[in-house]
């Protein structure tokens, strides 16, 4: 009995052994000699230019920069740095999963064919790898990818690709609207190599102010209205106020309005300008107008039961003098303070008066 059930347990051990390298060699064979796999790059730091397009005509080239911290896009304006983070780090591990499925091949090619992004990645100014970027798979876990090199040319068949260490599809990482590639930065200075903030009230120019900051502690406070520099003001609250503009970012380029209405929009005075003159003499502005609220969303009322007459979440910002975006109020409301803001403390010995108009 002992025996018998020895031979057993191992003819059961020979056929899925057998099952195996039946399997493996299978798989094999029906790889054809010339099917790509090799889609990662090893050293993302010698990748200095990235082009994308899709089937509707739309394209983004993405160019390294070696005297900036960001890359150039289409020529004209910056990339986002955390979308250009997410490509290289994508380049860096992507692998392929798995093959595709001998019954869904031609369809998946056929797919790829007709509306897959074409992706192109270059090395020290060389074309290293082409990708066609497919869709997701239908459990969203891989996506379809054929690869592309100048060595040996197109890959016969494509491949269900993945990121180690990332569950989801990449596709969309592929994306090729100029607009939500462009960086949002309006004021960004690490370093707070400014040295002048300007914060223009329109509708109550009592209350706008400049700084003039020359580093350290060597600052004024300059009323916009009196055109003269306020005697005593709250040093350290000025200095915090500073501090904001060390990174201030747009939602985003897409304002959501006609051509018509952002013409009307510019055609009206804004509430507010904010401006910085750096270091260098470069001055960067952004006018600010108030957004109507979006019809059918839910208003909380003030405490005397009227709805209010803004967007409290989202205004305009207008930036390069035409470029109309949307701003949130999170944000901007900040950077958006009265005079009166940086009166010094009643336990200073001086009053408010000292720093209102």
């Amino acid at each position: 009995m002992r025996k018998n059930l020895r031979l057993l347990l191992i003819l059961v051990a020979l056929t899925l052994g057998a099952g195996v390298m039946w399997y493996m060699n299978d798989g094999q064979s029906s790889m054809s000699k010339n099917a790509l796999t090799d889609f990662a790059i090893a050293d993302t730091s010698q990748v200095d230019k990235i082009f994308i397009a899709d089937v509707h005509e739309r394209t983004i080239t993405l160019e390294r920069d070696a005297d900036s911290r960001y890359w150039d896009l289409n020529g004209k304006y910056k990339a986002r740095k955390d979308a250009v983070d997410l490509l290289l780090k994508t380049f860096t591990r992507i692998g392929v999963k798995s093959t595709v499925p001998e019954a869904a091949r031609d369809n998946v090619i056929r797919l790829l064919s007709s509306g897959g992004k074409k992706v192109e990645i270059y090395e020290n100014g060389q074309l290293s790898k082409t990708y066609i970027v497919g869709n997701a798979t239908q459990d969203h876990t891989g996506t379809y990818m054929l690869l592309e090199t100048p060595e040996d040319g197109r890959s016969s068949e494509p491949f269900i690709t993945h990121m180690e260490g990332f569950t989801g599809f990449l596709s969309t990482r592929f994306f090729t609207d100029e607009n939500d590639w462009r960086y949002t930065g309006v004021f960004d200075y690490p370093e707070l190599d400014i040295s002048e903030v300007t914060v223009q009230h329109h509708e109550s120019p009592e209350l706008s102010f400049t700084i003039k900051y020359n580093g350290g502690n060597d600052l004024k406070l300059h009323s916009e209205l009196l055109q003269r520099d306020v005697p005593l003001f709250d040093t350290l609250a000025v200095k915090n106020y500073l501090l904001l503009y060390k990174k201030v970012h747009v939602e985003t380029y897409m304002s959501h309005l006609t051509e018509s209405q952002e013409d009307s929009l510019l055609n009206t005075n804004p509430a507010f300008t904010l401006s910085v003159l750096e270091n260098s003499g470069n001055r960067k502005k952004i006018d600010i107008y108030y957004k109507q609220p979006i019809a059918g969303t839910a208003q909380v009322p003030d405490a005397n039961g009227n709805l209010p007459k803004w967007d409290e979440s989202r205004m305009y910002g207008v930036v390069k003098g035409s470029e109309v975006t949307l701003i949130q109020t999170f944000v901007f409301n900040a950077l958006l303070r009265p005079i009166g803001a940086f009166a010094p403390s009643p336990n200073s010995g001086a009053g408010y008066q000292a720093i209102a108009p």
